[in-house]
């Protein structure tokens, strides 16, 4: 059983607290050790985790948190940018992070995947994809071959094919990203777009098919 701390107590680091106890749920199901002792959160702001049905304390702040040595932690974010500032931060002090992978996915066995990435319930990764660190899947379709960079975050309904979306990206639900694009660093791509040729680094886009509007 690995000792996890989770980075963060919104609304996706209370996600990322309920995959790892459905896991929990699913192995004594399944007659196994539960994998993860959660002992808590940290975060800089307020929170009340009781109102949220979490009997779990918050450990201290982000900003000043030294490792114990020998747990994990679990990082509870979606914007891209907000999780690279805080894997500079944490990082460097030697906090490692595990990847959060709900049960409920279907993940090929020869995906390579970074460190810090949280992949939820209903989400499909197929063969030779790619994910850096600390990529979200949510609820999401990737298709065999597909490569996304650090940072990255897909949401609801997303379909990335055999292309790929480099650092710090943020895809809208129900985006497609067809075969043989590339999506440049830091772009937005907004809801219900579809992408059907490469976009440049630093724009948002939006429409079927999608053009630059920032």
């Amino acid at each position: 059983m690995q000792d996890i701390i989770i980075v963060c107590a919104g609304s996706y680091g209370r996600e990322v607290y309920w995959i790892l106890q459905e896991n929990n749920r699913l192995a004594a199901e399944r007659g196994r050790e539960a994998p993860y002792n959660i002992m808590g959160f940290l975060s800089d702001v307020p929170v009340d985790l009781e109102h949220y049905g979490i009997k779990l304390p918050v450990l201290g702040k982000i900003q000043d948190w030294q490792p114990w040595g020998g747990e994990k932690y679990a990082l509870g974010l979606g914007k891209p940018e907000d999780k690279k500032k805080l894997a500079d931060l944490l990082r460097p002090r030697g906090i490692k992070f595990i990847n959060v992978i709900s049960d409920w996915v279907f993940l090929t066995p020869d995906v390579k995947m970074g460190e810090g990435c949280l992949i939820s319930t209903g989400s499909y990764i197929g063969c030779e994809t790619e994910l850096g660190d600390f990529v979200n899947i949510n609820g999401s379709m990737i298709y065999s071959g597909a490569r996304i960079g650090d940072f990255s975050t897909t949401t609801g309904f997303t379909v990335v094919e055999r292309a790929t979306v480099h650092e710090g990206v943020y895809l809208g639900s129900k985006v497609v990203i067809t075969e043989g694009c590339e999506v440049g660093s830091w772009s937005r791509v907004s809801a219900g777009s579809v992408v059907t040729q490469s976009i440049r680094s630093g724009v948002t886009v939006f429409g079927m098919p999608a053009q630059e509007i920032g």
